[in-house]
């Protein structure tokens, strides 16, 4: 089969190198995979026009962006390409409310938390669009070598904790400005969101407005709800602070990479402070790391790439809970896990993995086979395939 990728701008080259790793799977598979980076492009309509000529196509898959892509003639991208459209939504799915309000009904939409779906059909009805499906992240960067006991672990990797991914904390709330009776609602659903170990953004943000007695089926409604997305970002950001804090007071050494931490490194006894760097060089710094620290916002169900990664590259992954990593890989078995109520007891077992490589290195081996076997882009074709109705 022909499949058409498209490539756009992505902070810290993210989903440019998915698009890569999945081109990359599909010609492994057999397939011819094409590329089309719009990134720069001052007329980014006529590439598409321009690659669409190049068909026929089988499938197009683009990432987060497109959905709502339309030529001067008003065709969607499927009409365009003459080919089903597959959008992988690797970010919150209420966050692109703008493009999913214009894409059309027969675009494939692939979210990585099942609750999401659930979110988009409680949103926008069941029947809004043919496909709304779960499919997971998938590991980015190359295998590593196999650690054979753990000193060779150990002497492998002189990184013992790394953090990838920007500082982020609240500041003043988007709702700050609202009014009173808004701010209560809002102040609600986060309080609801925050004092469990997860809830779906958009179920704490509709119990905060059936308890004021406003109808959950008012289309007058619908963009209060929508606004969820305001719940997450709030819920991660103050969840990632509190997090760092908790990293910071253990004392470990670590290794830091993302943007936004200048002001903050004070906390931190022994930290080693890269800077922003891409996704590929994070694979890279993986590959030299004991523990790869991850929190996985309000994926609460579903996943997050940078555990996968992070087991492929032979490191033990340590992340908050998800009913997906509980299922497919396995609490301190194939990852280790702690609960956002309960930050003591988690950096208590940070510290004990810390302690112990022999640990960090059973949980990466066990981690990085289970990885090897369901969770690289050469699984994840398929399942694009199968969003396609193409397998």
């Amino acid at each position: 089969m022909r499949i058409v990728l498209i490539k756009g701008p992505s902070m810290y080259e993210g989903t440019r190198t998915f698009i890569d790793h999945a081109a990359a799977a599909f010609a492994r598979a057999g397939h011819t995979a094409e590329i089309i980076d719009l990134q720069g492009e001052r007329d980014p309509l006529s590439v598409l026009l321009a690659g669409a000529a190049r068909g026929p196509w089988d499938m197009v898959l683009s990432i987060n962006i497109l959905g709502e892509g339309r030529d001067q003639q008003g065709r969607s991208m499927s009409a365009m390409f003459g080919a089903p459209h597959v959008v992988w939504h690797v970010d919150y799915v209420l966050s692109q409310e703008a493009r999913l309000a214009q894409t059309p009904p027969d675009t494939a939409l692939l979210v990585v938390d099942p609750t999401q779906v659930d979110a988009v059909h409680a949103l926008y009805g069941a029947s809004r669009w043919n496909t709304v499906r779960f499919c997971p992240h998938a590991a980015v960067g190359e295998p590593a070598p196999d650690d054979v006991d753990p000193e060779a672990f150990a002497a492998a990797r002189p990184i013992p904790l790394l953090w990838s991914g920007s500082l982020q904390k609240t500041e003043v709330r988007p709702w700050a400005e609202a009014t009173e009776a808004t701010r209560r609602i809002f102040d609600d659903a986060y309080d609801m969101a925050l004092g469990v170990e997860f809830i779906p953004p958009h179920r704490a943000m509709d119990a905060a407005l059936a308890a004021r007695g406003l109808d959950l089926n008012d289309p007058a409604n619908l963009g209060a709800r929508i606004s969820a997305r305001w719940i997450d970002i709030e819920v991660r950001k103050t969840r990632r602070f509190e997090f760092v804090k908790a990293v910071a007071k253990t004392g470990l050494p670590i290794h830091i990479c993302g943007d936004g931490w200048d002001a903050d490194l004070y906390r931190f006894k022994r930290a080693t402070y890269e800077g922003p760097v891409p996704m590929p060089r994070v694979a890279e710094l993986m590959r030299q790391s004991q523990v790869v620290l991850n929190t996985n916002g309000n994926f609460g169900a579903g996943s997050h790439e940078r555990t996968l990664s992070a087991l492929l590259a032979g490191a033990a992954a340590f992340s908050d809970r998800t009913d997906f990593y509980d299922e497919v890989l396995g609490e301190d078995d194939g990852i280790c896990l702690f609960r956002w109520l309960d930050l003591p007891a988690g950096m208590a077992r940070l510290q004990a993995l810390h302690a112990d490589p022999g640990e960090a290195w059973r949980i990466a081996v066990s981690g990085k086979a289970k990885v090897l076997a369901h969770h690289t882009f050469d699984c994840r074709i398929q399942e694009f395939l199968q969003a396609a109705g193409l397998a």
